[in-house]
């Protein structure tokens, strides 16, 4: 998926845009879905961000992440919300449950800045790289040892997906069963969760040792043999992003200030 996402990059031009500005848009939209009122706003919200991730061209990707992870979590939130809720107005009975009107509207609510924010995450990390993002923040003014702290943190899940799988592989070539009800795979869990726990380790070693090889420790100017730079567009789009979120911070307080 990585290499999905550096083609769009290439080819959209909101995907190509400079990393900090898509993520100056992503904290903006989460943001206002947090400050702005009502439950139709912030849905309205979450529709930008769908026509977002369409017009960046990533839109099956930020689908299939979206449903897997923010998708359950709203699910789940609706359902505890809606039948644990204390609330007058009763919307239908099933058994020892009673949904609440006031647990379904909190749930709604609630359910919608997760999605915002889940949402805007899983779009930007579609469109951005984890090295184009460190590499902005680097030159914004980001330590080098703090850009590998982050460029790594960032990565560790993909790898260690993949070296999990490599041992999934491993330990089926050995006629470990591996697939099938949850008590197998439990008796399976520990058998991979040792090594790669200990593969994590051994290549943290082996990466510290070669940063110190290549004289990451020097205190000298890095340079970079891959570059990114800003260019017209971004600082436009940045300014409309800043522009758009001021007035809604105004609105909202002008709204509060009326309803007092």
């Amino acid at each position: 998926e990585e290499d999905m996402a550096e083609s769009v990059h290439r080819e959209n031009k909101i995907a190509a845009l400079y990393p900090l500005t898509k993520f100056y848009m992503a904290i903006a939209i989460a943001a206002a879905a947090v400050i702005l009122p009502g439950i139709p706003m912030k849905a309205g919200c979450f529709v930008i961000v769908n026509l977002l991730a369409f017009a960046s061209g990533v839109y099956k990707i930020f689908v299939r992440r979206v449903k897997n992870s923010v998708g359950v979590l709203f699910l789940i939130l609706v359902i505890i919300q809606t039948f644990f809720t204390a609330g007058d107005t009763v919307l239908f009975s099933f058994w020892i449950f009673t949904a609440k009107l006031e647990g379904l509207l909190f749930a709604l609510k609630l359910g919608f800045i997760l999605a915002n924010v889940g949402g805007c995450l899983i779009w930007f990390f579609a469109v951005t790289t984890e090295k184009d993002f460190v590499l902005a923040l680097e030159k914004k003014g980001l330590s080098p040892k703090a850009s590998y702290v982050v460029l790594s943190t960032l990565q560790m899940v993909p790898v260690l997906k993949k070296r999990s799988e490599v041992i999934m592989n491993a330990q089926r070539a050995r006629g470990v069963e591996t697939e099938g009800s949850l008590l197998v795979r439990a008796k399976v869990f520990i058998p991979t969760l040792v090594p790669l726990v200990l593969s994590a380790i051994q290549g943290t070693e082996e990466r510290a040792l070669t940063l110190e090889a290549r004289g990451f420790s020097v205190e000298t100017k890095s340079t970079h043999l891959y570059d990114i730079e800003k260019k017209p567009v971004d600082n436009a789009v940045t300014a409309v992003t800043a522009i758009v979120f001021g007035l809604i911070i105004i609105g909202r307080v002008v709204v509060w200030f009326v309803l007092r």
